[in-house]
């Protein structure tokens, strides 16, 4: 909750055009390199989301206890909070959840060193960074049922996937049958909720906000795998003062929401209340965001990813005359969906976030699709391949 505050403070006086006007062309870059170069010197394991770390110590934490301690240790929880306010307060495109997950699995691991002192436990490390990651995301999107999803789905290896097809297929299935036979009966009454969507109107928004989500979990493969070509090179400093320049860019062309975690912008989606061309703020926000990671500013993608998600339903319901709030929470879902492979863990955060039990059926077919049309694309998880970067333990 502390960092939470922190990041939304920096956010809320974040270095942009309408508070400082030209000096933002100087002040952004300058603190997008400051932000870069802490991680480099200091932790090179807070980089990026946090939760690539997270998986990479569930898989090697028993091989090799010393190899996780890059990103584990209070230093490289320290360095991820720093550099990620600094990113934000310099106009970054990025969200808190993925840090949240790395920074509460370091917690954990400084929590349990202490109390081995004291107490006769010594958990093993893929417990600890499952909990702890599993509890972050929890945390960060107050969201409980989510965080067991995100455990079993995205933390825990290689058996959930196996049966994850199969146990979405069955779950949607028989929702929907008894549907068919109840109508839409509700154990505690009726909740006012956006309006029923048309299956057309699911199966458009998902196909188009799936292969969008795959296109950015593509696009953050790439450039990380051209960013680690020249990491290495003298004068690679600059380049994240250029991402910055980028960022202010898009900005300048977009609107100040591409900024940030995108969290105003999806809610104004949701509640129709939004300006603008949708289109156009999810194309500068995909942009936004990819550079953002790619410049090695620590950060997160989820909350970002929500928010393209929603204008691109959002978008295709003005085109199409489809109400507009439920197809930007279809929108979320299934874009979230697309670009981490993740189905059960997209509709669950959506429906918890909020609360619109009449579109539990809608948002879980959305993911669904979306999987399946990211699969039929060859899509692989993002987290797990970045997680695939970091070197093997001997």
């Amino acid at each position: 909750m502390a960092f939470m505050r922190a990041f939304s403070a920096a956010d809320s006086h974040r270095i942009d055009f309408a508070h400082f006007g030209w000096l933002a062309l100087f002040l952004s870059p300058a603190l997008f390199c400051v932000a870069v170069a802490i991680v480099r010197r200091f932790a090179p394991g807070a980089a990026g989301s946090g939760i690539p770390q997270t998986i990479y110590v569930i898989r090697h934490g028993e091989e090799c206890p010393s190899s996780i301690q890059a990103m584990t240790s209070p230093l490289t929880l320290a360095v991820k909070v720093v550099s990620i306010l600094l990113g934000v307060w310099a106009g970054a495109s990025a969200g808190r959840e993925g840090p949240t997950v790395q920074i509460a699995m370091c917690m954990m691991f400084l929590c349990m060193g202490l109390f081995e002192k004291f107490l006769p436990i010594k958990p093993d490390p893929r417990s600890l960074a499952l909990s702890g990651g599993a509890a972050g995301l929890a945390a960060a999107f107050n969201t409980p049922l989510a965080g067991v999803t995100f455990a079993l789905e995205e933390l825990s290896g290689r058996y959930f996937e196996n049966i994850k097809d199969y146990a979405l297929m069955a779950i949607i299935v028989a929702a929907l049958s008894a549907k068919v036979l109840t109508g839409n009966y509700i154990y505690f009454g009726k909740l006012p909720d956006p309006p029923e969507l048309h299956i057309t109107a699911i199966i458009v928004v998902s196909i188009v906000a799936g292969v969008a989500g795959h296109l950015f979990s593509l696009a953050m493969l790439a450039g990380t795998r051209i960013v680690a070509r020249y990491s290495n090179r003298r004068y690679f400093w600059l380049f994240p003062a250029f991402c910055a320049l980028a960022v202010i860019g898009l900005a300048w062309l977009s609107g100040p929401a591409i900024n940030g975690p995108g969290n105003g912008a999806a809610q104004k989606y949701l509640q129709q209340e939004a300006s603008g061309s949708p289109f156009l703020f999810s194309a500068s926000k995909f942009l936004a965001t990819a550079i953002t990671y790619c410049s090695g500013v620590a950060g997160g993608i989820f909350a970002p990813s929500l928010a393209i998600g929603s204008g691109i339903g959002a978008g295709i319901a003005g085109l199409l005359q489809y109400p507009a709030g439920a197809c930007a929470l279809v929108g979320m879902s299934a874009f979230l969906c697309g670009a981490i492979l993740a189905p059960m863990t997209s509709f669950v955060i959506i429906f918890e976030l909020t609360g619109h039990h009449s579109m539990i059926l809608p948002i879980m077919l959305a993911s669904l699709i979306a999987y399946m049309t990211a699969k039929m694309l060859g899509a692989k998880s993002l987290y797990a391949t970045l997680a695939d970067r970091y070197e093997k333990p001997l």
